[in-house]
């Protein structure tokens, strides 16, 4: 129920950074249009695509990548263990990504608390409030500590978890 649930909201944050990709390429085009047919560009086009779709498109999708198995992994020497500690190296290996994810989540939330009170601003072409792009930092390191957690109790209770990525073979079955 739970790991359902945590899978839900990695799917949901991929979708909004998806939709925030295509906002951000539609913005641009229309920037470009603007500046090129009527001489107007927008204001402050590079400002919002820089604060808010390019941070909402990196850090969202964290817990989608550990959903899928994606992250990037050397694993050269991992391979070549037996399969008990391959279990214990991949569950603490979880287990110290998800503290780190949990202190950036505290970090990035302490720092987007901060930033709402004093309702900062960026100033640019236009003033740019910046607290609610700084809200999807915390939210993409929490979902990703929530999905790395998820993975580590499977990796340390389930005997058949593969840490590996699934194959496009695997996915058409």
């Amino acid at each position: 129920m739970l790991l359902r649930w945590i899978r839900r909201l990695a799917i949901v944050l991929a979708a909004l950074a998806i939709m925030s990709l295509f906002l951000m390429m539609l913005q641009t085009v229309i920037d470009v249009l603007a500046s090129n047919l009527a001489g107007r560009p927008i204001p402050g086009n590079l400002e919002i695509i820089s604060v808010y779709h390019m941070v909402l498109v990196v850090f969202l999708p964290l817990a989608f990548v550990e959903l899928k198995k994606e992250p990037i992994a050397v694993d050269l020497v991992y391979r070549m263990l037996p399969e008990m500690l391959k279990r214990c190296v991949l569950v603490a290996g979880y287990l110290i990504t998800a503290t780190f994810f949990g202190f950036l989540a505290w970090q990035t939330g302490t720092d987007a608390l901060r930033s709402f009170k004093m309702n900062e601003m960026m100033m640019g072409a236009v003033f740019v409030t910046i607290w609610p792009a700084k809200l999807a930092l915390p939210i993409g390191f929490a979902a990703a500590l929530l999905m790395v957690a998820a993975n580590a109790w499977q990796a340390a209770t389930d005997p058949d978890f593969n840490p590996s990525p699934d194959t496009p073979e695997d996915a058409e079955t």
